[in-house]
């Protein structure tokens, strides 16, 4: 499994598993609230609509009570009603003061109470008393073989309800609901008639307490005559067959009364469903989105690091720098910059290790070639042909054998390290050839301690020195003649000059010389030659790359009184690895 694929497992995990654990607590727990809160809702209504007809109940019987009260004034209803027990004693003048005076308790009843539409009282002989709004009982209304009468007298001062319908014995009459009780004195307990409330059906009306009309049912039921007497349903036994339906039953103040409550709780559900499903549309929104985001996160955070590793994983024996990401200001950014200077250190270091091998190899070349060139050893020869035919054997053999030595020392192959003492007899070999050459128009001065001799150095340093003294400082002898070699050490140093007292170098050349010396040294081509041949610049970067920095030649001169050329070189351990 590789990174990205790691990272989009590790963000999918993080984002999806909180949005799994939060939906699910907030649907169960949505859900759970939807129902108690349903439940709650219900019951209040029920209690609220069970509270709103007994109150209506209670009216109705405070009605009743005010025709049985008896009061300390001598024109109580109870008295005015005793004298129509009897059947000669009363007037009509009598029935006409009653009406008056009922007339006005029916009015303030029925003004506070707007769902009264009437109030009557039927005597033991058949008169009646009372009054209606804008309703009147027939004139010639006989009710003692009417039902709702006989079972008013029989339930002995209960109330008795009539059904909805319209009274044919009420003038005016619209469909309304009854209710009738038998008075008697409280004290004889003799019957004195029949009290009839009639009412609009308005009494029972419960739309205003019902908040969930679609969902809930609220009927109340005459459960002596099975008479409905209020339902805001027009199907109620179709509804009650629903599954999902709480049913609440609850018995009013009068006990034939019961007050019946269905809730359909699955159509609640469902209206309530839309959020439950908005919820879970959101959840999958949501783990979409973030699916997506850690999709694009974890590709946007990997994208680099698998460039990177695609880069340092290509095969090559170069290592290829990148060009992205170097802008940035984050870890990447540090990382592709580091990276980088990383493949530039690696690849110059490539370069410059296999360009000092070369330029060491095409030094040991030139220096070879010094010994040898056409040049040297026209001049050797020529000289090695006129002494043998002017002056005899001896200056021929010192040449001659001075010749082998040097050729001999220049192809040694043991080691690039030599004595001091190996490279001073190279230089006096040398100058044994250029002594007879120049018929000993120069002398060599060595200034150089016994025991420094046996120090290691560099070897082919020396003799391309002393031969630039000779033919640029002396002017093959023709300006100076002398040729000095010393040697010193100095804070584990070893120093070398060869100096002359010729013609000296211009400023202008020295400051040339300086310059170059201080170049980095380079290779062009193996075997390239130019105008310096073996000189300085070959020399100082030869000690400048078996060494290192900080050691090499220096060049001091002054136009007429010759040059001197320095060399620094490290004083190595007796046991120093020879090359």
């Amino acid at each position: 499994m590789n990174l990205k694929q790691k990272f989009l497992i590790v963000f999918i995990l993080i984002s999806i598993v909180p949005i799994i654990i939060i939906t699910t607590f907030t649907y169960n727990r949505y859900t759970s609230l939807v129902k108690e809160q349903t439940s709650q809702i219900t019951e209040n209504i029920f209690e609220k609509a069970s509270n709103q007809i007994n109150s209506a109940i209670s009216n109705i019987n405070h009605v009743a009570e005010i025709f049985s009260f008896y009061s300390e004034s001598r024109n109580s209803i109870i008295e005015d009603l005793k004298k129509y027990t009897r059947k000669n004693g009363y007037s009509s003048y009598d029935i006409f003061k009653s009406n008056q005076n009922i007339k006005f308790i029916c009015q303030n009843l029925i003004y506070s109470s707007d769902y009264i539409n009437g109030i009557f009282f039927f005597t033991p002989y058949g008169e009646i008393l009372g009054y209606g709004n804008n309703i009147d009982i027939t004139y010639d209304y006989i009710p003692f073989k009417d039902k709702w009468y006989n079972e008013t007298i029989n339930l002995k001062g209960k109330i008795y309800i009539d059904g909805i319908s319209a009274k044919k014995f009420i003038i005016n009459s619209q469909p309304s609901i009854s209710f009738s009780r038998a008075i008697y004195d409280v004290y004889s307990h003799e019957f004195l008639g029949v009290l009839l409330v009639d009412c609009s059906t308005s009494v029972f009306d419960l739309s205003k307490v019902n908040t969930l009309p679609d969902t809930t049912i609220l009927s109340i039921e005459n459960t002596a005559t099975h008479c409905i007497l209020y339902s805001n349903a027009d199907n109620i036994k179709n509804l009650f067959s629903i599954k999902n339906m709480k049913v609440l039953k609850k018995s009013l103040n009068i006990k034939e009364l019961t007050l019946t409550a269905a809730v359909n709780y699955e159509q609640i559900y469902n209206e309530f469903g839309f959020t439950r499903i908005l919820i879970l549309i959101i959840a999958g929104v949501c783990s979409l989105v973030f699916i997506i985001i850690s999709v694009l996160l974890s590709f946007s955070l990997t994208k680099p690091i698998i460039h990177l590793s695609k880069k340092m994983a290509s095969h090559g024996d170069v290592l290829s720098l990148s060009k992205k990401y170097l802008e940035r200001k984050d870890e990447i950014g540090t990382l592709y910059n580091e990276y980088n200077s990383m493949v530039k250190e690696i690849n110059n270091f490539i370069k410059n290790e296999y360009q000092n091998k070369l330029i060491i190899l095409d030094s040991q070349m030139k220096s070879l070639e010094a010994q040898i060139n056409s040049h040297f050893l026209f001049n050797t020869l020529e000289s090695i042909n006129s002494i043998a035919e002017i002056e005899g054997n001896k200056n021929i053999a010192i040449m001659s054998l001075a010749l082998g030595n040097m050729f001999r020392y220049s192809i040694k192959t043991k080691s690039e390290l030599v004595t001091i003492a190996d490279e001073i007899n190279h230089v006096k070999d040398y100058v044994s050839i250029q002594t007879i050459r120049f018929d000993g128009k120069f002398n060599l001065i060595l200034n150089i301690k016994e025991e420094y001799l046996n120090l290691k150095i560099l070897k082919l340093i020396l003799q391309p020195l002393v031969e630039n003294a000779i033919y640029h400082g002396l002017k093959n002898c023709t300006c100076g003649k002398e040729i000095k070699i010393s040697a010193w050490l100095d804070k584990n140093c070893i120093h070398l000059s060869v100096e002359d007292d010729g013609i000296g170098i211009s400023e202008e050349n020295l400051i040339q010389i300086k310059e170059n010396l201080e170049k980095e040294p380079h290779f062009t081509e193996l075997g390239h030659r130019n105008n310096q041949s073996i000189g300085l610049k070959n020399i100082h970067s030869r000690i400048e790359l078996y060494y290192g920095k900080g050691f090499g030649l220096s060049v001091e001169s002054f136009k007429g009184k010759g040059t001197k050329i320095n060399i620094k070189l490290p004083v190595l351990n007796e046991n120093e690895k020879e090359v």
